[in-house]
């Protein structure tokens, strides 16, 4: 199972010039060949007929080549790109990597252009955040030129890449080694094996130098793990302040605090508008380039921090499925006022599913994501319906209600935690799907949730407690201490 292990890069001096000098020439060597690219395109239709005409672009009538499909191919850069000065400053390989991305960029283009012309294409999709008409479809175009002078991605395969001395040695082109003031090397983390490494790449992003390592560890997906039952769930319904609300089978609840998320997306913010005071606003500096990057790794360590949490605790519990109430696009159209859309459109629940969808096969976990239409309002205890959006019942009314934030009172007069109750339907709503048994969830596990604090509680000593949970049946004692290595690590 491959994966990209992305690892902040620290260069000397001599080698940071080297690189940024590589990844000065891959954006040159792109523009290149998406120059090549357009003039063969171009050329092509010159000689065809009927290949000129006008079209409306808003308000505006224009004129221009009709869209075709582009013919040229990554072969054929190659070939023609061999002698540039931007390809020869690079490896080999690593130049006919970056001619390879662009060669994948003019088969979307293609792509593109056949649903373009099926009706397929989605005007609001192609047009991004300007306001078009509802019957106007923005055509394909080829891809743009980057920026003069600045930085792109350089990659290595496994191929270009000498292993000794505890280090890797990427290849150097014979042009640009003669000029070199000290060795190149790449430091691999302690935490991978070096049999594991099949890509290398390192690139820029906001003003620094990362390195992306591509590995495969050998391990595979596993269908049905025998440590687990699956007739048994997670279920977890997401919010602000609460941001992940969970309630299992067994009769267990708990709650990931989404405070400190939403504490770090004010202080973004408000740093954001304080550099931003008085400017255009499309203005953005190297200010601004480190305090979004400090805010985005932040994201992600909660992100990876959830994801593990999530997956443990279902292995410590012998639990096969998870299930997550999730609406396509409920955050697009979010309308809850200035400060509920900074509290809740940004906090990245969705990369944290994507996220789930790459750890649960690792250990044989079921990831199940169901619509949550009307969970929090129907009542747990008192069984009440639960229509799909939209197909919501004339005469539907909800058995209970919330009485104060956080608390919904059911027909009864029962009061239990309102996102637990939420949870809970979101369960029940894929129940006869998943074959669970919802015997043991009651009122008990709906009342009194245990708050986790992703920051604090989760110390080292509990990760690798449930290291021995995470090796299923049949795991060797060598393939067990390259787990705990991965599992301590931030990036797994």
């Amino acid at each position: 199972m491959y994966k990209t292990i992305p690892v902040k890069a620290r260069f000397a001096d001599e080698e940071k010039l080297f690189w940024v000098d590589q990844c000065e020439h891959a954006n040159s060597l792109i523009n290149c060949a998406i120059y090549a690219t357009k003039q063969s395109h171009y050329a092509m239709l010159k000689e065809s007929d009927n290949t000129f005409t006008t079209y409306w672009r808003d308000d505006e009538l224009r004129h221009g080549w009709k869209t075709y499909r582009c013919n040229t191919s990554y072969p054929e850069l190659d070939k023609i790109l061999k002698d540039n000065p931007h390809y020869k400053a690079m490896a080999a390989q690593s130049a006919q990597q970056t001619l390879k991305s662009v060669g994948e960029s003019i088969v979307g283009y293609n792509g593109l252009v056949k649903a373009y012309y099926r009706g397929e294409v989605d005007s609001a999709k192609s047009a991004g955040s300007v306001s078009v008409p509802s019957n106007f479809v923005r055509r394909p175009s080829l891809p743009g030129y980057r920026k003069s002078g600045g930085l792109a991605a350089v990659t290595f395969p496994r191929q270009a890449l000498t292993w000794k001395n505890d280090c890797f040695y990427p290849s150097i082109s014979k042009e640009t080694k003669p000029h070199l003031l000290t060795e190149i090397t790449l430091q691999l983390p302690d935490f991978i094996n070096p049999d594991w490494v099949k890509e290398v790449t390192v690139r820029p992003n906001y003003g620094e130098l990362w390195i992306d390592w591509v590995i495969d560890d050998g391990k595979q997906s596993i269908d049905v793990n025998t440590n687990l039952d699956y007739t048994q769930a997670w279920s977890f319904d997401h919010g602000g302040t609460n941001w992940l609300t969970g309630v299992s089978t067994l009769g267990k609840s708990l709650i990931i605090d989404g405070r400190k998320l939403k504490s770090m997306n004010q202080g973004y913010c408000r740093l954001v508008a304080k550099y931003k005071q008085g400017k255009s606003d499309f203005y953005w500096d190297s200010n601004l380039d480190r305090v979004q990057l400090k805010r985005n790794n932040q994201m992600r360590d909660a992100i990876n921090k959830a994801a593990r949490f999530i997956v443990n605790q279902c292995l410590n519990d012998g639990i096969g499925n998870i299930v997550i109430g999730w609406n396509e696009g409920q955050k697009n159209g979010s309308n809850m006022g200035k400060r509920g859309n900074q509290n809740f459109v940004v906090i990245p629940t969705g990369r944290l599913i994507e996220r789930l969808k790459q750890l649960c096969p690792e250990y044989g976990i079921q990831l199940t994501i169901t619509e949550e239409a009307y969970t929090s309002k129907a009542s747990f205890l008192d069984g009440d319906s639960l229509p799909k959006h939209g197909e919501k019942p004339v005469s539907w009314k909800a058995s209970g209600n919330r009485v104060r934030r956080g608390m919904y009172k059911s027909r009864d007069g029962h009061i239990v935690n309102a996102d637990c109750n939420g949870a809970a339907n979101i369960m029940r709503k894929v129940a006869t799907q998943l074959g669970l048994n919802l015997a043991e969830v009651g009122r008990a596990s709906l009342t009194v949730p245990q708050r986790y604090d992703l920051f604090t509680r989760l110390n080292k000593s509990y990760r690798k407690r449930c290291v021995r949970e995470a090796c299923p049946l049949g795991t060797s004692a060598a393939s067990s201490r390259r787990s705990n290595i991965r599992l301590e690590s931030p990036y797994f």
